[in-house]
């Protein structure tokens, strides 16, 4: 018995291999706790700033659920060191069938090293037309050394007076979004569409406004027209056909909504960031519950923005009834713009507007438009960015400069006083009314 006790206990202490492993093992617990205590390790994002892209979706104990609203929130109200910076416009030119050139046009005549633009030649253009567009551009030297300049590689069929449009523009937005993170408002353009004041002439003048106005014709629907635009039920055949087709009607009618109101206006805008935010994220469904009522409402280009503005709290005050366009319809019954021409251009520069529709194609009158109003007699419109020679017909915007310094023109006086009559009390008291 003492010998097979003996025998045992040997055998035990003899083979002692556990033992460095089981004390090193203790000192690793041991540190772990007291790093867990103390703090030893800090997070590598510890005394800075998340990016201001990024939204947290973490709960707070403090909190009564998750704070994307509030984070959303508080990018509605523009940083201390962004309003000291000139602002950034970002521009979406589209186009259909033969517009490439056009575009072109318009792209060069807007053109500025600070903006974003993106341009959209519809699904009835040849790809043909579509590789042509996309080739102008990287072959232009300043828009590849820039960057700034992009060609929607997913084309898409888009019927005017149908949702198809919406759906266009809220994707160019939501490539905007992603692709750049310092532009302040939102222009939407066509091929028919022309400025009427440089872009230093606007950035100069939208230096001095707040970040938080929004310019968007607009009015109540009330009365008659909500028979004749809110109870008619369409069908956009763009949404299911690869081939463009006038739209649908239906013989069913629908009721009026009651958890909002319905609002209408021009389908060109200059909206704000935070606000198409807002319509993109639509972090209290809001926007996406007007996008799905406002699918099978006619013209609807022309009441989805005002519509989600105007019962937004956040918004509503911040819209400004214009749409910057100088536009001449025809009378009676003034339901579709005509065509402008040499004859309109004292009216379109007594407007003080920095948009015009709509022009044909090669106008005599845009023309005029370079010559007198934009100076532009090569690629550009030239600003205080361009500061290349001009002798012998050089195109002073061959050699670039600091983007942030501004030459004024006359357009500025103009445009600077159509602003102060839109944002005058009298003016603002129409506010989604």
């Amino acid at each position: 018995m003492r010998k097979n006790a003996n025998s045992h206990s040997g055998r035990v202490f003899s083979d002692r291999k556990w033992i460095l492993p089981f004390f090193a093992s203790v000192i690793v617990s041991i540190m772990l706790f007291l790093t867990a205590i103390f703090g030893l390790f800090t997070s590598p994002y510890h005394g800075e700033q998340l990016p201001l892209d990024i939204v947290s979706f973490a709960r707070s104990e403090d909190s009564n659920g998750y704070f994307i609203e509030s984070d959303l929130g508080r990018s509605f109200e523009t940083d201390e060191v962004l309003k000291m910076q000139a602002p950034r416009l970002a521009y979406l030119i589209s186009g259909t069938k033969g517009d490439s050139h056009r575009m072109m046009r318009t792209l060069r005549a807007v053109y500025h090293p600070r903006n974003q633009y993106i341009l959209h030649l519809d699904l009835e253009a040849p790809p043909r037309e579509r590789l042509e567009l996309t080739n102008l551009v990287k072959s232009d030297p300043t828009f590849h050394e820039v960057e700034n300049v992009r060609v929607m590689s997913q084309s898409n069929l888009v019927t005017y007076k149908g949702p198809t449009m919406i759906a266009c523009t809220l994707q160019a937005i939501a490539i905007l979004l992603r692709e750049s993170l310092h532009w302040d408002w939102f222009i939407n353009l066509s091929a028919s569409d022309y400025p009427l004041v440089t872009q230093d002439d606007l950035l100069y003048v939208f230096s001095n406004l707040s970040r938080n106005f929004n310019f968007i014709e607009h009015m109540q629907i009330t009365g008659w027209k909500l028979n004749q635009r809110a109870k008619p039920i369409i069908i956009d055949p763009g949404l299911y056909l690869s081939k463009k087709s006038d739209i649908a009607w239906t013989t069913q009618r629908r009721s009026l909504p009651t958890s909002f109101k319905l609002f209408t206006g021009s389908a060109w805008v200059m909206l704000t960031r935070p606000f198409l935010e807002y319509c993109i994220w639509g972090w209290d469904n809001f926007p996406r519950t007007i996008l799905m009522y406002y699918t099978n409402f006619i013209s609807s280009p022309e009441g989805y923005f005002h519509t989600v503005m105007c019962n937004s709290p956040e918004f509503r005050n911040t819209a400004i009834s214009h749409d910057l366009h100088y536009i001449a319809w025809d009378s009676p019954p003034k339901q579709h713009p005509i065509s402008l021409s040499m004859k309109d251009f004292d009216k379109m520069v007594k407007s003080k507007a920095p948009f015009a529709r709509k022009f044909a194609k090669d106008d005599p009158v845009l023309d005029k438009i370079d010559k007198e109003l934009l100076g532009r007699t090569t690629r550009f419109a030239p600003g205080a960015w361009c500061i290349g020679s001009k002798d012998d017909g050089a195109d002073p915007c061959s050699l670039r400069a600091n983007g942030t310094v501004f030459r004024p023109g006359p357009g500025a006086e103009r445009l600077k006083e159509l602003l102060d009559v839109l944002l005058s009390k009298d003016s603002r008291k129409k506010q989604c009314s």
